[in-house]
């Protein structure tokens, strides 16, 4: 059941989503991190706008997106790592209601495991950068990514465990890079 009252900057989003082909839906998605941004912290009016983007499923493309191939998403790296803080920042503190199962048992051990897969993508082209502005970029974006990480467990605790136990996770922690390991140690 869709909620009364929805904030029409959602209502509006979520229409265009609808709308919109498939790969517009990640640039359209970023619209959210202004909304989010411009409500004060701890507010009720973020509360129900996090209601509002889960009740009409934009957490959930979020999550669709990124796990996407990163080469196909407008904006690449930018967009994806813009969506993991969208993505993490909703997810705290957002209240599931009756849907509170498949949020805390499906979604998001999803969006920490497609966090680390993101991570684990990142350390990847970081290793195999030639030059050192493009390493710089793509260490920016891999701590962007932990910190989406670092937000989502500080405020969902219970998904520390999945996160220990993922291989992606462990992979990270095998880092010969110094930069990308002291990253993972930071967010450990």
């Amino acid at each position: 059941m869709k909620p009364t009252g929805t904030d029409p900057r959602i209502l509006s989003i979520a229409a265009e989503v609808a709308k919109s082909p498939e790969q517009n839906v990640p640039v359209i998605l970023l619209k959210l991190k202004e909304i989010i941004n411009i409500t004060p912290l701890g507010s009720s009016e973020l509360k129900k706008i996090k209601q509002d983007i889960y009740c009409y499923d934009l957490i959930q493309y979020c999550l669709l997106v990124l796990s996407q191939d990163c080469s196909r998403i407008q904006g690449g790296w930018t967009t994806i790592s813009q969506l993991t803080q969208i993505l993490s920042h909703c997810c705290v503190g957002l209240e599931p209601g009756e849907d509170a199962e498949e949020f805390y048992n499906e979604l998001l051990p999803s969006a920490a495991e497609n966090f680390l897969f993101l991570g684990r993508q990142l350390q990847t082209c970081f290793i195999n950068a030639a030059k050192a502005e493009e390493k710089d970029e793509l260490l920016h974006f891999f701590q962007i990514v932990t910190d989406s990480l670092f937000w989502l467990l500080g405020g969902h605790v219970e998904l520390i465990q999945n996160v220990l136990q993922s291989d992606h996770f462990l992979h990270l922690l095998q880092a010969d890079n110094v930069q990308i390991g002291s990253a993972v140690m930071m967010m450990l």
